[in-house]
């Protein structure tokens, strides 16, 4: 057998992981998953994921079926229809998110744990889902209303379009169609991640409920499923396989 020199064992190796890549990369196109994300709001919200599913359908990598419903109930009332929807529609999904804010209502604590019960994400804020947008700008360390939090919102983006048009105007309403661009190339995504994870750690391993958590999000961790497709399909096998487990 022929002794391999260095440089063939050095250009074999860069084959071998040259491949080792190229199957990953087939692995990855061939990710499948399906979300349904059903909003309490009608406008923002079905705006800023419908948005961003167009983003993710350019990028050809994933074959992700994304359904984004704008359902225009309250709380509860949203959880129970996306639930008899999965329950006796035919259609089967990997992950099924709802997406809430605080506001006022009275069952938002209610909402939260039925939604568990019947193993349904919630993407909820406290107080709104412009807490998560405004993110992208900014610190928000204290306790802060909906209409607080539209302001800043309006004024973070006024600040940042300013900086190339001193004479851009801009009010912040809700339906804007332009918010996740907005939110995504004059802010900072990877900041609001961060921000997001931070304000949460202020009550790990508190005894409040969810409706006394204010400012606090979890928009950013159903971003994060959608953005990473990979890691949710090893979720969504992990706890198939504990289901199954547990039978």
């Amino acid at each position: 057998m022929k002794k391999l020199s260095l440089e063939e064992i050095a250009q074999e190796e860069k084959i071998h992981a040259q491949r080792i890549e190229q199957e990953s990369q087939a692995k990855e196109r061939f990710v499948k998953l399906t979300f349904l994300i059903a909003t309490e709001g009608t406008q923002t919200e079905p705006n800023y994921f419908n948005a961003l599913k167009a983003e993710l359908e350019k990028s050809n990598r994933f074959n992700i079926d994304i359904s984004v419903q704008g359902k225009g109930k309250s709380t509860t009332a949203l959880v129970s229809k996306v639930h008899r929807q999965i329950k006796y529609n035919h259609q089967e999904y990997d992950r099924v998110w709802v997406v809430f804010d605080r506001d006022e209502f009275p069952d938002f604590d209610e909402a939260i744990q039925q939604a568990a019960e019947h193993k349904i994400n919630c993407a909820w804020s406290n107080e709104s889902f412009e807490l998560w947008l405004l993110l992208h700008f900014k610190d928000v360390s204290e306790r802060t209303s909906r209409k607080d939090l539209c302001d800043l919102l309006e004024e973070a983006i006024r600040n940042e379009l300013h900086k190339t048009d001193p004479n851009a105007l801009y009010d912040y309403t809700k339906g804007n169609i332009k918010i996740y661009e907005h939110a995504t190339t004059l802010g900072n995504e990877a900041k609001a991640f961060a921000r997001a994870e931070a304000l949460r750690n202020n009550f790990k391993g508190s005894a409040n409920a969810p409706s006394m958590q204010n400012p606090c999000t979890h928009v950013d961790e159903l971003v994060f499923e959608l953005r990473n497709p990979e890691l949710t399909a090893e979720k969504v096998r992990e706890e198939e396989k504990n289901e199954n487990s547990s039978y």
